[in-house]
């Protein structure tokens, strides 16, 4: 039931977020990528350290396996930035509030859906700009995985929706989660 609920209600944020996100035209150019990534990077560096303290070592989630930050470094350092320039990039200051485990469920429900759509993303890069296709670790993340990566998710959120409240907070959470991406993509040269 929370993962219909998640989908119905953060429908307008998800396409909101797209939008902005706008993959399409970004991927137009080699430069237009590199920023792309710069910006995924901005986002799931701090949401994914936000996460560990709240969700690390709880079993059915993974979330040492299901990290992208080091995927995302991967690409950045293939698209010619150096270790240091990694480190200095800007990163989002204006992440959702994770006050516990159903905020933090809620968050990870965002993040993990990107995985789904990454599938189609790294089709389109590798087709129209094929001087990217070593550049391509977050979009390809879990391989041949994705489905049973997110099942197991699934899984593991409906599990730890125990509650009407918990279902709330989560619901609540992964809404505000997609506000706070689409804002940091706003902001994005």
């Amino acid at each position: 039931m929370v993962l219909k609920r998640l989908k119905e209600r953060t429908r307008p944020q998800h396409e909101a977020l797209e939008g902005r996100v706008n993959i399409g035209g970004r991927c137009a150019t080699i430069e237009g990528y590199r920023v792309l990534i710069e910006r995924f990077y901005g986002f799931y560096a701090p949401a994914e350290a936000a996460l560990v303290p709240l969700l690390g070592g709880e079993e059915g989630l993974e979330l040492d396996d299901r990290r992208k930050t080091p995927l995302l470094r991967r690409d950045l350092l293939a698209l010619g930035l150096g270790e240091s320039e990694i480190d200095a990039l800007p990163l989002c200051r204006d992440l959702p509030p994770l006050p516990g485990r159903p905020e933090a469920l809620g968050c990870m429900y965002v993040m993990e859906g990107a995985t789904l759509g990454g599938q189609y993303v790294r089709k389109s890069v590798s087709k129209e700009l094929p001087e990217a296709a070593g550049a391509l670790a977050f979009f390809s993340s879990y391989g041949d995985r994705v489905g049973s990566m997110w099942k197991a998710f699934g899984d593991a959120l409906t599990a730890r929706s125990d509650s009407p409240d918990a279902e709330d907070r989560i619901v609540d959470s992964a809404a505000a989660t997609f506000d706070s991406f689409e804002r940091w993509f706003a902001a994005a040269p």
